[in-house]
């Protein structure tokens, strides 16, 4: 883990491939007690050249690390994204960026993920995106669209009659 400087404390900004991809770390200048952490599996993901060399710069600054989230956070991440019924919509590299963002205190997640920020939503974790931002949490389910049995998690087709299943969210 990265160490709270003396000066005054650090803010971790947990960063998901898309916050890359659109260079939205590049166009929001870090501040000097501002710090970027990625998954290790994030390195995956990147295939551009361009994305690679925005990686590069950051290295290179010293502005960027990358970490391993803490196997409790990630237990914990994939409990509450079944009961919001995002889990069936976050890769492993989702999983680890929420799960990094509970291994440090009050950091903040850059993306535009539907699902990340939903799941950070219920986790009271605040998250910053360019282009898309959630206006209020959902919990998900999925029902038959013949028969109108329910399932918490996601299922391909329906258990009890085997026609397709559909996502819905539970309305306020």
């Amino acid at each position: 883990m990265i160490e709270m400087s003396e000066e005054g404390s650090l803010h971790y900004l947990i960063v998901d491939s898309t916050a890359i991809i659109h260079q939205f770390v590049l166009e929001n200048k870090l501040n000097d007690n501002e710090f970027l952490i990625v998954p290790e599996r994030l390195l995956r993901e990147l295939k551009s050249f361009e994305s690679k060399s925005i990686l590069s710069l950051l290295e290179a600054e010293g502005k960027l690390s990358q970490a391993t989230p803490s196997s409790a956070a990630l237990e914990k991440i994939i409990e509450i994204s079944k009961k919001s019924g995002d889990y069936g919509s976050l890769s492993q590299t989702d999983l680890q960026v929420l799960a990094l963002a509970l291994d440090y205190p009050d950091s903040i997640i850059y993306s535009d993920d539907n699902a990340i920020q939903n799941v950070s939503v219920f986790l009271g974790i605040q998250v910053i995106s360019q282009h898309f931002k959630i206006k209020q949490k959902r919990e998900y389910f999925w029902k038959c669209t013949v028969c109108g049995s329910k399932y918490s998690q996601k299922v391909e087709v329906c258990l009890d009659c085997g026609s397709p299943v559909k996502r819905f969210f539970k309305r306020k």
